[in-house]
């Protein structure tokens, strides 16, 4: 079966059902944190935020959203904090992460996009890898500014980081 081709756009109001619908799902809920409506909303009016919608590109039919804080100033380059998808190794989620990657080396000027995964969360580390992710060793002093500076994690989380690269 051939992969969709994706696009991303910004996430408005009216998707907040599907994006909330998405993240409380059964096949989610392990993987990422779950905000409330207002997290979101708040999410959507922060300046350095993105909050995106992963659609078909033939039909524009949503198939996850992804969010990315922007910590270019903190030298962690653009975070992405979530990224979920309704089908799962389809290729939706790896098109969506370089659709992204390339926005934010090409409009952005970000040299690195990073994010954390729980080390039992093989699927999206493999996900993460096809696209040029790699660990990123950080020792405990460095750990513990990137959760103070970027985002708080699960323990059971490492990072991961890819260099301003375009496919």
């Amino acid at each position: 079966m051939s992969e969709p081709a994706v696009q991303l756009r910004p996430t408005r109001t009216a998707d907040l059902d599907f994006v909330m619908a998405l993240e409380h799902h059964p096949d989610q809920a392990g993987f990422i944190g779950q905000w409330t409506r207002d997290e979101h909303v708040a999410a959507l009016a922060r300046p350095d935020r993105e909050h995106w919608i992963i659609e078909r590109a033939s039909d524009g039919v949503p198939l996850g959203y992804l969010i990315a804080y922007d910590v270019r100033a903190a030298g962690y380059g653009v975070y992405i904090k979530r990224i979920a998808v309704t089908e799962k190794s389809r290729g939706v989620g790896r098109l969506a992460l370089q659709a992204f990657i390339d926005h934010a080396v090409r409009d952005l000027r970000a040299d690195l996009v990073c994010l954390a995964v729980r080390d039992e969360n093989l699927r999206a580390q493999r996900a993460y890898a096809a696209v040029g992710f790699i660990e990123w060793a950080l020792t405990a002093a460095e750990r513990g500014a990137f959760l103070d500076t970027v985002d708080r994690f699960f323990d059971n989380c490492f990072v991961m980081r890819v260099e301003g690269v375009t496919s």
